[in-house]
């Protein structure tokens, strides 16, 4: 062990965090091939989802902001104006976006979220929780990991 030098940082170059970065990526490459091919191929680069809700007044109401890429849905973020929670325009903004990943080819969503934020409104949805990091803010609120399988619409 003496033949190595350990540094503690709080910033790194970028040649550093390159030569970091490769080594796994060669490590990951060699495990798993065929999706690196795959994944490098432009044509299967996250593709953005997003839906928006206007008010009568063509305000923005809420919004949904996620991409698809392969088989998931990733559902980034979603909010909805608090006077106007609780009718129903979170629930279609999930249920648009769904659909259209459905429409991409996408079988599964996932979403992460706090448990003071929407964790029973994604369960109401049919999601469910996969993984939970408690404590995840150092103020005792935990993190939840939400899944769902995307049923493919069907043809008119």
């Amino acid at each position: 062990m003496s033949d190595y030098r350990y540094e503690l940082a709080t910033e790194i170059e970028d040649a550093t965090r390159e030569a970091v970065c490769q080594e796994l990526r060669t490590f990951n490459q060699a495990a798993n091939p065929t999706f690196w091919a795959q994944v490098t191929d432009p044509e299967n680069s996250p593709a953005p989802l997003i839906v928006i809700v206007f008010d009568a007044g063509g305000a923005v109401a809420g919004g949904l902001l996620g991409e698809t890429q392969f088989s998931w849905f990733k559902l980034s973020l979603m909010a909805v104006r608090a006077e106007l929670r609780g009718r129903g325009l979170g629930a279609e903004l999930v249920r648009r976006a769904e659909a259209e990943a459905a429409r991409r080819g996408c079988k599964y969503v996932y979403v992460d979220t706090m448990s003071y934020q929407a964790l029973g409104f994604y369960q109401r949805l049919g999601y469910r929780v996969v993984g939970q990091l408690d404590d995840w803010d150092s103020c005792g609120h935990a993190k939840h990991y939400l899944t769902k399988a995307l049923v493919p619409e069907r043809a008119a």
